[in-house]
């Protein structure tokens, strides 16, 4: 008999084989989130939807919109990076 196998290695496996691997990546964007981008702003943003990797961001206030539509692609690929693969594709900030 082998070494068992870990359980997050069956898990991925059993999400990969019904197809739904990805659509359960995208959904941890909504977990990554404070943690990418601390907790200050996480504080000032919330994910309100996640299309197909396009990802809208309602903001309380024009300054924080601002700082972080600047921040945009660097965002996204700092969360691609956490994912594993390019699964977010945009950011639409909204709000104020």
């Amino acid at each position: 008999m082998g070494k068992p196998e870990p359980i997050a290695n069956v898990i991925a496996r059993q999400l990969a084989e019904v197809g739904i691997a990805k659509k359960v990546k995208q959904a941890s964007v909504e977990h990554l989130w404070p943690e990418v981008l601390g907790p200050v702003v996480a504080q000032h943003t919330k994910i309100t939807r996640n299309e197909m990797g396009r990802l809208f961001v309602s903001v309380d206030t024009p300054e924080w919109r601002q700082e972080l539509l600047y921040r945009r692609e660097t965002i996204i690929e700092i969360l691609n990076q956490r994912l594993g693969e390019d699964l977010v594709t945009d950011i639409m900030f909204t709000g104020p």
